[in-house]
């Protein structure tokens, strides 16, 4: 009897010390793999590492993780223009895919509601897209500027399809939306796409 619970013991000791990689080993795994990817691929491909530059801009983007049957990253509102405004011009972001290793979507989004200082914000809005993509190598080349003239725009951008949406708001104020979509990626489906445009609850 003594030497049977003597082995339930050694049994459940062993079974202890079967566990899992640790955080930490996982984010230096996930580390050592985006660092063989650059450009779209590696903002594409390395969710944590694309989250953590997003928040660089003041987004505070939450982990993207599980959301129903799609993957989710929400960030902001960040102000982009004059903070004292009755109700500063706001910008939002948006990361969506179908599995936890790969972005199929990214969002940025500015809410236009402060007509004094729209400019600025806008100015401001393309500035943090530059400096996102920036980071990965990436020129616009230009595409930006129909975020300056409030036109909504369709063509790649770094080689990837991208859009840029002028819509109005439920106030009627401008609504400016920036997507870029993973070209080979499943781009999930939503009832009021993202919280990226302030509207979703």
């Amino acid at each position: 009897m003594r030497s049977a619970l003597a082995f339930a013991a050694l049994v459940l000791l062993a079974a202890c010390g079967e566990s899992g990689p640790t955080v930490l080993e996982n984010e230096a795994k996930e580390a050592q793999t985006a660092a063989t990817m650059q450009g779209w691929d590696r903002a594409f491909g390395a969710p944590r590492e694309t989250i953590g530059r997003v928040n660089q801009f003041g987004y505070r983007a939450t982990d993207y993780a599980a959301d129903g049957p799609t993957f989710l990253s929400r960030g902001g509102p960040i102000t982009l223009s004059q903070s004292d405004a009755k109700a500063p011009n706001t910008g939002t972001f948006e990361a969506a895919g179908a599995t936890a290793g790969k972005i199929d979507r990214l969002v940025f989004t500015l809410s236009l509601t402060d007509a004094a200082n729209a400019e600025t914000a806008k100015k401001r809005f393309v500035e943090v897209l530059r400096g996102f993509l920036s980071q990965y190598g990436i020129d616009d080349e230009g595409g930006f500027d129909a975020i300056t003239s409030e036109q909504s725009a369709d063509g790649p951008i770094g080689g990837v399809p991208s859009s840029i949406d002028v819509t109005k708001g439920a106030d009627g104020r401008p609504i400016i939306t920036v997507t870029f979509n993973r070209p080979t990626g499943t781009t999930p489906v939503f009832p009021d796409q993202g919280q990226a445009d302030g509207n979703r609850a």
